[in-house]
């Protein structure tokens, strides 16, 4: 049987921590760092290249391609952009660099498009406070493209339980909003997260959902300090808006095989001489993804965010 050409594999993942990937600026809104959101719904996201970006570093890392020495005696960092010119990417295709050809790599007069195509992580079950606990929200929207079969329905004002814990309860909070329980439709048995998330899940409107989102994300309040006291700056008291602990997120990831490509002339060969095929790039990026849970990906890393797990990862040493 011949090689794949590409597989598209979901991931799914879960927020260890709060996560903050900014919009790039302060901005006179309700806080002073708000996060990206899809322009079409308001809802937060994490971009693709905020994932692609740190789990090249981390493949870097797991693959000794971080900061190394060469044949050549020069040192390469096959990280991040690799210099102004990209001169500082090894640019290697036979063998092939487990950072360069899976990521992609530009190195002046050559240049090479990454085998692996990120997109961006949407919000799949939003993890928001209630009367009885935490409960876990989604809409029909928000699964779409969570490879699940059936329709998903609910009533524009109400919530459906999916979960078997909340199919009792006739009224619930989401924060500051009460709904009551309507009708509705939904199986997620299937999908690769928590037995307790699922059991904890509840189906509302895709109206409700952006305000259900947009109304629960963690708040919180920082200062800057002055690095020869030790102490706040004066004026320096800003927020800053984050997704909250426990919520899941699902993104896709395009592995391209290399069997079809030629750089500089050369064909794309692994360490044996074999061809680069689709399980190859996404063993080397599945490395650097192990790497979220324990390093984190966004901002504000040094104030305890961005931890997130991946959930269905391959089995074996990643």
């Amino acid at each position: 049987m011949s090689e794949k050409l590409y597989e598209v594999k979901t991931y799914y993942a879960i927020a260890l921590d709060p996560i903050h990937v900014g919009a790039g600026s302060a901005r006179l809104e309700r806080v002073d760092l708000p996060i990206i959101r899809e322009p079409g719904t308001n809802i937060p996201k994490i971009p693709g290249t905020s994932l692609s970006g740190t789990a090249r570093a981390y493949t870097a890392m797991k693959t000794s391609r971080y900061n190394w020495k060469g044949e050549d005696g020069k040192i390469y960092s096959c990280a991040g952009r690799g210099g102004e010119g990209g001169e500082k990417h090894c640019g290697k295709v036979d063998p092939a660099c487990p950072v360069c050809v899976p990521y992609g790599f530009s190195k002046g007069t050559y240049s090479m498009q990454g085998l692996a195509q990120f997109f961006d992580a949407q919000i799949l079950l939003f993890a928001v406070a209630s009367m009885v606990g935490p409960v876990w929200v989604t809409s029909p929207l928000a699964l779409e493209g969570s490879e699940l079969k059936g329709d998903f329905q609910v009533q524009d004002v109400g919530f459906y339980p999916l979960g078997e814990q909340l199919k009792g309860k006739e009224k619930l909070n989401f924060g500051w909003l009460m709904l009551n329980k309507g009708e509705g439709k939904g199986n997620i048995d299937l999908l690769p997260i928590p037995e307790k998330v699922k059991q904890r899940t509840v189906l509302v409107s895709d109206k409700l959902f952006s305000l259900i989102v947009n109304s629960n994300l963690e708040v919180r309040t920082s200062v800057s300090i002055d690095p020869n006291t030790g102490t706040a700056e004066e004026g320096a008291l800003f927020t800053y808006e984050a997704i909250p602990r426990g919520t899941i997120l699902k993104f896709d990831v395009i592995y391209n095989s290399g069997q079809f490509f030629m750089v500089g002339g050369r064909k794309l060969k692994t360490e044996g001489c074999g061809d680069v095929g689709t399980e190859w790039v996404k063993t080397q990026v599945e490395k650097g993804m192990k790497l979220f849970e324990v390093l984190g990906i966004g901002g504000m890393g040094t104030r305890g965010m961005g931890r997130l797990k991946v959930l269905n990862l391959e089995k074996g040493d990643c």
